[in-house]
């Protein structure tokens, strides 16, 4: 329950920083912070996983390689699940390199560094209320 929970909370507050930055894609702020938030907990989560499987059952010791790699594969992750999407979505079609990245890195990229600063964040939080 509590990683639904913590998995809830990243793809929100990814949502909401993601449309806040993003450029709008012709519709309302609040139905491209919705779409935004469901491929985020939907897919968002998918990526979550496939990534740190590959990144925790590989060789990587080194922190930073795991960072580095992690970082990359966001980001692949990030590209990939938004030409998926290109194919369904008519209003994304004429994909450029620069739609690219901001629109398939940027969210992938939000999440990843948000789920590293939630997992680190939310049990001194939970011990600070348990306390009180």
């Amino acid at each position: 329950m509590v990683k639904f929970v913590e998995k809830l909370i990243i793809s929100f507050v990814s949502a909401l920083i993601f449309t806040v930055i993003a450029p709008q894609l012709g519709g309302s702020f609040l139905t491209f912070f919705w779409v935004t938030f469901l491929i985020m907990l939907t897919l968002g989560q998918l990526l979550d996983f496939f990534v740190k499987y590959i990144v925790d059952h590989d060789r990587f010791r080194s922190a930073i390689y795991r960072y580095l790699a992690s970082v990359f594969l966001y980001a692949y992750g990030g590209v990939l699940i938004l030409a998926s999407l290109s194919l369904v979505v008519e209003q994304l079609s004429p994909l450029e390199l620069s739609h690219l990245i901001v629109l398939g890195v940027l969210p992938a990229w939000i999440y990843f560094h948000l789920d590293i600063v939630i997992k680190r964040l939310l049990p001194k939080l939970s011990e600070r209320i348990v306390q009180e």
